[in-house]
């Protein structure tokens, strides 16, 4: 079976989804850009091994937008028994959708999470609209993303659910650290306080860590807030944090993916404030290290992934006395071993099987 797969950036979650995906078989996945704007050079830290890269020829510009013709080339010289396309919003692949609609190419609509905007010009939702719909199937990680893809054009009976992640079976916890495990952990991380809070995204408004930050004024001594990451807000938020005196909130530069998988199994709770998330990989990821998680509902993998009380809490992180008295749970044995529950079914094996599966019954 011949895959074409269309994505904008080599993210280091795809590249191990190509890798396991091309043991099944052949792979060609069609890059747009070499990084997205704004993201950590160690961010890219996957290598293909697997399967075949190809790194678009062509003009690109801003966060992520680009144009080249190399996915239709490669289109019209070969023949693929898939094709999937991973998003609408580059001119490549506005391009590349509408010349498979032109040659009536049968393609996948695979999207990695969306959010329906409350208000939204008419104009850009016919553009949606236009590029969204008219799919052979889709595929979608979440409940509110497939609410995303019918809102803008796509038939209801041609959307279909995936296990998406970031994380390999390998690196699942066999269960939770016990207390002195945790305490060991963070003498070697040199994690402080008696309760170890965490946090991991990038420093950007949208991330809405101020208000968390400024939170913690409140909060006991013996609560450390740990932010795993680099943005655009470090400067504001270092300043923040001096203005307000705290010495139990910390921002740790971006670590390599391993490595702050070791700071989630140190942890008694992940802390995740975004104002918008079209998913959010990191909520599997701490789950994954049986690291309950309290999210805001604006994150599509928490509403996916959080079963409210049992490995955590959805919060709008807006009601000071309703996020203490959730923080005040923690640690719980009973939360981290559910969440090591909750991410044993969302793992890069149990996504590339499926998706295998799903491409063989349907176009091979």
């Amino acid at each position: 079976m011949k895959i074409f797969w269309l994505f904008n950036h080599p993210a280091p979650y795809k590249v191990n989804l190509f890798n396991l995906l091309g043991k099944k078989a052949e792979v060609e996945a069609y890059f747009e850009r070499s990084s997205e704007k704004g993201r950590n050079a160690l961010f890219y830290s996957e290598t293909p091994i697997s399967f075949s890269a190809h790194f678009c020829k062509g003009i690109s510009w801003g966060e992520m937008d680009n144009y080249s013709r190399d996915p239709i080339k490669a289109l019209k010289k070969n023949r693929y028994d898939v094709i999937v396309l991973n998003g609408w919003r580059t001119l490549t692949e506005q391009r590349t959708i509408a010349y498979c609609k032109r040659k009536k190419l049968p393609y996948v609509f695979l999207i990695n999470g969306g959010i329906v905007k409350e208000k939204e010009l008419g104009l850009l939702k016919a553009i949606k609209t236009h590029f969204i719909s008219g799919a052979s199937a889709y595929l979608s990680p979440d409940e509110k993303s497939k609410q995303y893809l019918v809102h803008y054009g796509a038939e209801d009976s041609r959307v279909f659910y995936y296990p998406y992640s970031s994380i390999f079976e390998k690196e699942l916890q066999e269960k939770p650290l016990s207390k002195e495990g945790k305490q060991a952990l963070r003498k070697e991380l040199g994690l402080q306080g008696e309760k170890v809070f965490l946090s991991a995204g990038q420093l950007i408004p949208r991330k809405n860590y101020a208000p968390l930050i400024r939170f913690w004024k409140s909060r006991p001594q013996g609560e450390s807030l740990y932010i795993l990451g680099d943005g655009e807000q470090k400067e504001e938020l270092l300043l923040l944090i001096k203005e307000l005196g705290l010495n139990n909130v910390f921002l740790l530069p971006h670590k390599p993916h391993e490595e702050v998988l070791k700071y989630f199994s140190a942890g008694d709770c992940f802390l995740f404030p975004s104002k918008e998330d079209i998913y959010g990989h990191v909520v599997n990821e701490a789950l994954s290290q049986g690291l309950p998680v309290i999210s805001s509902p604006n994150v599509n993998a928490a509403l996916h992934l959080i079963k409210d009380g049992r490995n955590g809490f959805l919060d709008s992180f807006e009601e000071e006395g309703a996020l203490g008295e959730k923080l005040s749970c923690f640690p719980d044995q009973r939360m981290e071993e559910e969440a090591l529950r909750t991410a044993r079914g969302f793992t890069m094996e149990t996504s590339a099987e499926f998706l295998y599966l799903f491409f063989k019954e349907r176009y091979q």
